[in-house]
Order: structure tokens, then C-alpha cells, then sequence
């Protein structure tokens, strides 16, 4: 499934949702003035009293919106602690939390996308969910049922299903979402206040006439306002079902994808059609739409639901299982057989088993990642190295030179693979523990007074996912949708990966070439020729413009960069470098595995 389409059409969803939402507020401001009419004797037609409804309905609105905004400014993670979830640490030892996350750690090297923050909610329930604005501060919540009642095969489809969200873009959608729909509710709870006030509201005595009318003007406020409040709650209701129902369908054939085993996520919907789905924690329906099952009561009328059926996602997913089952037999699980070169997990599978055992157990603890960071960055020349451990903190200076020592030689895919590994132990630091790390990567990549393409690839990755934690930045925002405007900064990077890929100027040609071919009549307007040589601070530049460009333009310059690496049939390290540095600043994942392959 083409990632720069799903995440085209999870931006024409965005377009709807917005469309949705300015219908709901309408129809509240017009339901709340035909109200407030009745109750102060005013025409429908004045149009005085109209503007102040209006306005007063867009100011709680945007109010409402605003402050669950800012509630989830820190994406994923904010999402996971408001559903009550409990970090997983990276080096918990539990066995059923270790299985969990080995599979994340699979899924996540398979995708290429850094693994996310994991969380456990105390529900005994089986579902799932994946949030987060961008794959830079996703997370994963499961729940105890989901880990204790799924085989791993059935989990691994659930954990793939939740990867189909981060990879499609449908998390920013999720959680903008949230944030709209509290304001749209905001309303009906601001009614609801006003009712208790006017409840616990008792005047004086029975004399107090000003008393009474104040209370009742309170009553009759928080009534109209409760009931209208309501139309928004049905709207909310409304367009999470238009949003999520399909894209469930997409998660999971995606699941399926990437697993090459239906049976592993038709098994859990078959579980959760025996057990449970359902969430008890009070702020569930907030995040009702990015479930992997149906977390709330059954919806008596469809029109509301945000899951499709679960005996339809499994007849789409597994026929066969389909049929069994609605003869009430019991399950076939018949594995198909796994072709290792059709699915990027198989690769990630064995990605991860061949990275050093020592890297992969520090990447787990924070002094150990941080330590294994230090030792990727590290100098072959034995003086060099030498002066560059002696800079180093002591606590982690030994654990350093041990990793340097025992990892061997690894190639580019290897040593990224192992940072992807260590991100969630990273995000555990504090701010003053985080801007010493900062700072001792940026001497070590500047130490010898260059900066190789590997250590500006390592730092580039780093310390974006590390910066959004951090920093909390955002991904920026579409600036460019035509490509013409881009083109001297494309002609730049398509330079970068065709000198890269030969010390000949005739095969660099070639690679230059082949890339323009990719990119077709989009250089009619302006004539590309090859830079004989690009520095790495031109280059950075050049992905900062190109990180402002829309889904379309992104994927017609990832096609031709990869046309020119593929110009002579092989990736070297020094491309693979490149093409990894570009796509995460884009935001568009490429598996470690596609240099090991």
C-alpha cells in the first residue's frame, strides 16, 4: 500500500472533519438562537441576538478546542497518561511486557519508524490503540487483556494494525480530532455546570424575587444549553463513524501486509467476539475512534459505530475463518507459509537477531543507550578514539570504549537500526541530562573537524525524534504543492545520492540521470545538471525545503533519489546514509532492513 497516498487521503479526511465540525457548530448556533429567542421573547429574525449567539457559541467552542489542545501538546504520550496508561520501560523483565515490546522492536525495524513509547492499560478487555502527531512522538497503548488472552501471532497482528496508523497518518487525524470534539461538547458540560449551580442555588427567603430570577434564568440556560449541547455530542458521535470505519478496514488488511499471517489478526477480532473489547476507564469515549476494537458499549444504531462488525473485518481479512466460525466450528489456524523477501517484517525479524547482544541490552536502559550512542560515533583511529573517551562522562565512558570494543564491524543499517532501538530509553532523560547528551553527540560527529555522512545522518535522525520530545516541535506544515519552486533544491539532493553512489564521474552521471527520468516533465520548467560536489550543509538546507512540501512532491523526489541509487542495481552504505537522512526528515519511514537485503 503507497505511503504518500494513505497519507494524502488522511489529509482529504482532515479537509472533511473540518467540513463536519463547521456543520455541527452551525447547527448548534442555530439550535441555541432559536432558544435563547424563546426564552427572552425575541424574534427568530433579530439579528442582534443571533450575532451574540453566535459568538458566544464559536468563543466556547474554540475555548473547549483550545484547552484539550494544549492537554495533548505532547502527542502520544498525552493520550496514553489520559486513557490511565503505565509505561512499559525498555528493559522491563516481565516476560509477557518483554514479548510485547520484541514485537514492537520487530515491527519498528521492519517499518523503519523509531519504537514507540509503549503503555499497558489496566483493562482486562483485549484492544489497542496507536497516538501521536507524527511517528516522532507516537505511542502504543495495550491493554492487560490484549497481552495476557493473545497468542504472539494474534498480538503481532494487533501491534502491525496499530503500525498501520502511525505509518498513515491516521494518528495526527485521531488527536486533532479529540481536540474538535471537545469543543463541540463543551456546551452540553457548560450546561450541565449551570444546572448544578442552579440546583444548589437557594435564595434567602421566598421574598428574594431578584434571588429567584437569577436562579431560574441559571435553570433555563443550563437547559438550552444542555439540550442544544447535545446536538454537538450527536455530531461528535457522527464523524468519528465517518472517520475511523474504513480506515479499520485499511489497518487491517495493512496488519496482514505486513504480518503475512491473517490468521494472527483474525484471531484477536475472534477473541475479542468471545471476551471483550470495552474500556471502563471514564475517558474512553474521548478516544473511542482510535481503538483497534470497540471500546464502549455497543452502539444501537449503526449510524454511531465507530468499528465495523467483527465478523465483517474477519470475513475480509479470513474467509475461511469467517465460515467456520458462523457454523460455530472451531477455528482452522492454518499458518500460511512466510516468504521472507514479500514482508519487511521477516527482514526486521532477522535485523534484530543479528545485532550484537550487548548494543540491543543497553539500548533498553537510559546510561547504556546514551553510552551505545557514544560508541556509534566513535573514531576507528585508536589515538583518536582514545582522546574522545577521555572527553566523555565517566559514568558512561567505560561502558562506551566495552560496546565500541565487542560490536565489531557493522554496516549503516545495523548501527541505525541499533538508535531506533535506543530512542525510548533516551526520552527518560531530563531536560538538563538531555542537553548534556546533546551536546557531547554534536562534539563527538565535530571532533576531528568534518563531518562524515554517517555521524550527519546519525544526528540528523536523533535529534529530530529527540528535539520533538524535548522541544515539543511539530512537524511543519505543507508550504510548497508545486514542485517547481523546489527544483534547485532537488537537483541538489539528486546530486548528493548519484555522487555517492561511484568515485567515477560517468557512473555518477548515469545515477544523475536516471533520477531525472523519474522525475519526467517536472524539470521542463527548470534544466537540472549535476553539482559535481554537494556539502552536507547545502544538503541539510535542501531537506528543510523539501520537509515543507506536500505527500505528491515528497514521493516524485523519493522515486527519483531512489532511481539514481538504483542506477547500477546495488545500495552502498554512504547511499543507504542519505536516503535514511531524507526520508525521516520527510517524515516517510525506510526500513533498515531494505540495505541488508
Amino acid at each position: 500500500m503507497d505511503f504518500f497516498e494513505n497519507q494524502e487521503i488522511a489529509r482529504r479526511r482532515s479537509r472533511w472533519l473540518v467540513v463536519y465540525f463547521a456543520l455541527a457548530v452551525l447547527g448548534i448556533i442555530l439550535a441555541l438562537h432559536i432558544g435563547f429567542s424563546i426564552l427572552l421573547g425575541q424574534p427568530v429574525e433579530d439579528p442582534g441576538l443571533f450575532l451574540i449567539t453566535a459568538v458566544g457559541v464559536l468563543a466556547s467552542v474554540a475555548i473547549g478546542s483550545l484547552v484539550k489542545i494544549l492537554q495533548l501538546a505532547k502527542g502520544g504520550k498525552a493520550v496514553a497518561e489520559l486513557l490511565g496508561g503505565i509505561p512499559v520501560s525498555p528493559a522491563t523483565t516481565r516476560p509477557a511486557e518483554r514479548r510485547l515490546r520484541n514485537i514492537v522492536e520487530e515491527m519498528s525495524l521492519a517499518s523503519g519508524v523509531p519504537v514507540p513509547a509503549l503503555y499497558i492499560l489496566d483493562e482486562p478487555g483485549i484492544n489497542a490503540f496507536a497516538a501521536g502527531y507524527a511517528p516522532t512522538d507516537a505511542a502504543i497503548g495495550v491493554t492487560r487483556g490484549c497481552i495476557d488472552l493473545l497468542d504472539r501471532d494474534e498480538l503481532q497482528g494487533v501491534i502491525a494494525h496499530e503500525f498501520s496508523h502511525i505509518l498513515h497518518g491516521d494518528m495526527r487525524l485521531n488527536i486533532r480530532l479529540m481536540g474538535l470534539l471537545n469543543g463541540i461538547l463543551f456546551l452540553a458540560v457548560l450546561g450541565g455546570v449551570l444546572l448544578r449551580v442552579a440546583a444548589s442555588s437557594r435564595p434567602r427567603s421566598g421574598r428574594d424575587k431578584n434571588g429567584n430570577s437569577l436562579v431560574a434564568i441559571f435553570l433555563a440556560a443550563g437547559l438550552i444549553l444542555y439540550i442544544v449541547g447535545w446536538i454537538g455530542v450527536f455530531f461528535a458521535k457522527l464523524i468519528k463513524a465517518a472517520v475511523s470505519r474504513q480506515r479499520e478496514f485499511l489497518a487491517d488488511a495493512s496488519a496482514v501486509q505486513y504480518t503475512r499471517n491473517p490468521e494472527g489478526i483474525a484471531g484477536a477480532l475472534s477473541k475479542i467476539g468471545s471476551h471483550s473489547s470495552q474500556l471502563a476507564h471514564p475517558r474512553a469515549e474521548e478516544a473511542s475512534h482510535m481503538f483497534f476494537g470497540n471500546g464502549l458499549a455497543d452502539s444501537w444504531l449503526q449510524l454511531f459505530a465507530t468499528h465495523p462488525p467483527i465478523a465483517e473485518r474477519i470475513r475480509r481479512i479470513s474467509p475461511s475463518r469467517a465460515h467456520t466460525e458462523k457454523k460455530s466450528r472451531p477455528p482452522q489456524r492454518t499458518r500460511p507459509a512466510v516468504d521472507p523477501g514479500a514482508t519487511h517484517l521477516a527482514a526486521g525479524v532477522s535485523l534484530l537477531s543479528s545485532l550484537p547482544a550487548a548494543s540491543v541490552e543497553a539500548s533498553h536502559e537510559l546510561l547504556g543507550a546514551c553510552a551505545l550512542v557514544y560508541s556509534l560515533l566513535l573514531p576507528e583511529n585508536r589515538e583518536a578514539r582514545a582522546r574522545e573517551l577521555a572527553s566523555l562522562d565517566p559514568t558512561v565512558r567505560d561502558a562506551a570504549k566495552t560496546l565500541f570494543d565487542r560490536s565489531g564491524h557493522q554496516s549503516s543499517a545495523k548501527k541505525i537500526a541499533l538508535v531506533d532501538l535506543a530512542i525510548p530509553a533516551l526520552k527518560g532523560m531530563s531536560a538538563h541530562q538531555y542537553d548534556a547528551f546533546r551536546a557531547t553527540v554534536k562534539h563527538l560527529v565535530e571532533a576531528d573537524g568534518q563531518i562524515h555522512l554517517f555521524e550527519y545522518t546519525l544526528q540528523k535522525l536523533l535529534l529530530r525524534h529527540l528535539d520533538a520530545a524535548f522541544l515539543n516541535l511539530r512537524p511543519p506544515r505543507v508550504k510548497y504543492r508545486n514542485i517547481t519552486p523546489l527544483l534547485p533544491e532537488i537537483g541538489l539532493l539528486l546530486s548528493a545520492v548519484a555522487n555517492a553512489d561511484s568515485e567515477h564521474p560517468a557512473a555518477c552521471e548515469a545515477a544523475f540521470q536516471a533520477g531525472l527520468r523519474s522525475l519526467g516533465k517536472h524539470t521542463a520548467a527548470f534544466p537540472l545538471t549535476r553539482h559535481a560536489a554537494v556539502n552536507l550543509t547545502d544538503f541539510d538546507k535542501a531537506l528543510d525545503h523539501l520537509a515543507s512540501a506536500s505527500p505528491a512532491i515528497k514521493e516524485t523526489v523519493l522515486e527519483a533519489c531512489a532511481a539514481a541509487v538504483m542506477a547500477d542495481g546495488s545500495l552502498n552504505d554512504p547511499q543507504f546514509e542519505l536516503l535514511r537522512a531524507m526520508a525521516d526528515t520527510i517524515d516517510c519511514p525506510i526500513p533498515p532492513s531494505v540495505a541488508t537485503e
